[in-house]
């Protein structure tokens, strides 16, 4: 089957990508116009990448119709709370604006198709951890941008489906992280650290915000088996989660790949990093999802032993010509 995939060429996108071709499934990956395809870079020539920009509602009108996918999975939105909140405008023009777009291209093609909406567990605002964990019918107060973006994307698919029939299924994921992901997450922020340390390009300290917030993580590999999955079993109109179910620490992560490393190494707290009015505890209630025969795969350690090891690789192949005499001068 053809598959549609915006946000192809992203963190999650990218292995969503590997997943379906692994599948079988034909992919037409989209991307924004001059982004980097470095994620792409061992599936590139298996699969068709268009671009645009969703914004643009004539050359979304045109991929859907060239393409003309049997599933349309999408995943492109700006994704950084803290960032949402400097630019708003933009935030929403492109999460929100950008998903009606491509509700009303499919709409007026007519595709035969099934959509799945990712949305977010920050659609829940903050929650006080008596209430957790979150189920799917928790109250959505959007504290962020980005997180109002999400919700009005959720309401424009829900909308389409309720009044024309678009078979669309919603998920929220809860924290996810793995190989690829930007350094600007906290798990691969802490991996990038840790490898720079060990290669010799920082000295052995490393910084953090606050160490006692729980989070509910999950392995990305896992997550996007889930996406295909609700997308095939879930049904239109509805919202899952996918997550852990649990929540841990922030400090037994840091914890986690601190012991990965050869070195002894120093935390400092950095209080520019420390965010006010975080919630204590977040998790969600994942059964909805189990049920139709979900399950994550990989343990939380594995997974941060595979995200050290993404960015060991990747900073020997970005620095490689400075990297032997930068790890003869570390301390």
């Amino acid at each position: 089957m053809r598959v549609l995939i915006t946000g192809s060429a992203g963190f999650a996108g990218s292995h969503l990508v590997e997943h379906l071709l692994s599948q079988g499934h034909e992919v037409v990956a989209w991307a924004r116009e001059g982004e980097d395809l470095q994620n792409l870079d061992r599936v590139h020539s298996r699969i068709r990448v268009v671009t645009g920009d969703l914004r643009d509602g004539g050359r979304v009108l045109e991929v859907l119709r060239d393409a003309r996918p049997g599933r349309i999975y999408h995943l492109a939105a700006l994704s950084s709370p803290a960032d949402s909140l400097r630019h708003p405008r933009l935030v929403y023009d492109v999460n929100f604006t950008g998903t009606l777009n491509l509700l009303i291209a499919w709409h007026e093609t007519g595709i035969d198709s099934r959509m799945l909406l990712v949305s977010s567990s920050q659609v829940y605002g903050t929650v006080d951890e008596a209430n957790m964990p979150l189920t799917e019918g928790a109250p959505l107060r959007p504290a962020t941008p980005y997180a109002g973006s999400k919700t009005a994307a959720e309401f424009a698919a829900l909308q389409f489906f309720l009044s024309d029939g678009l078979p669309i299924v919603r998920v929220r994921p809860f924290n996810h992280t793995g190989p690829r992901q930007p350094s600007s997450l906290v798990c691969s922020d802490f991996a990038r650290q840790v490898a720079e340390i060990g290669l010799g390009l920082r000295p052995p300290a490393l910084t953090t915000g606050n160490l006692k917030v729980r989070r509910d993580f999950s392995d990305v590999r896992d997550v996007v088996r889930g996406y295909s999955l609700l997308l095939e079993r879930g049904r239109p109109g509805e919202v899952y989660h996918l997550g852990s179910g649990r929540a841990v620490s922030i400090e037994s992560i840091l914890e986690s790949l601190i012991g990965l490393a050869a070195k002894p190494i120093e935390v400092r707290t950095d209080p520019a990093r420390v965010r006010p009015g975080e919630a204590p505890a977040v998790w969600g209630d994942v059964s909805k999802a189990q049920a139709l025969g979900w399950h994550p795969e990989y343990e939380l350690a594995a997974t941060l032993r595979d995200l050290k090891r993404y960015w060991e690789e990747r900073i020997k192949r970005d620095v490689r010509p400075s990297l032997t005499v930068a790890s003869s001068v570390a301390p």
